[in-house]
């Protein structure tokens, strides 16, 4: 006499098909919106040994060759930098970055003390400035 039913057993099967194409799409957005972000100009940077790169959130600026300003690559004029200036600054008190100036070695030393002077006075703590790697200059390290 059997008191208890004989259960019947199940196996656990995980089907992982939805989970590959939410992986597959993932992986189509990212690739889509990588060839988007990728924006600017091509500038002759000055090479340097010790450059690092960066990371996090970087701001911007760009020094050209004529002594015009570029601002997250807006046109910028040189009496509106100040305010511009500022914005980042201001900004960075409640979402830290880094602000990075971007000359061109022909650009004239003057609008580059310019924008130090700027960011220093309006408060920034730092200001890097960009250059480029001796070997993507062609150019052999010392």
């Amino acid at each position: 006499m059997k008191l208890f039913p004989e259960r019947k057993k199940y196996e656990a099967d995980i089907d992982l098909t939805p989970f590959m194409d939410v992986i597959f799409i993932l992986l189509v957005f990212f690739i889509i919106a990588s060839a988007f972000a990728v924006r600017g100009l091509d500038l002759d940077l000055p090479p340097a040994h010790t450059s690092q790169a960066l990371s996090g959130r970087v701001v911007e600026v760009r020094l050209m060759r004529d002594g015009s300003y570029l601002c997250e690559g807006v046109p910028v004029d040189r009496g509106f930098l100040r305010y511009k200036l500022q914005e980042i600054v201001r900004g960075f008190r409640s979402y830290p970055g880094q602000l990075v100036l971007k000359a061109d070695p022909d650009a004239p030393v003057e609008a580059l003390v310019f924008v130090v002077d700027e960011v220093r006075s309006l408060g920034g703590e730092k200001i890097m400035v960009a250059t480029s790697n001796p070997e993507e200059q062609g150019q052999k390290p010392q």
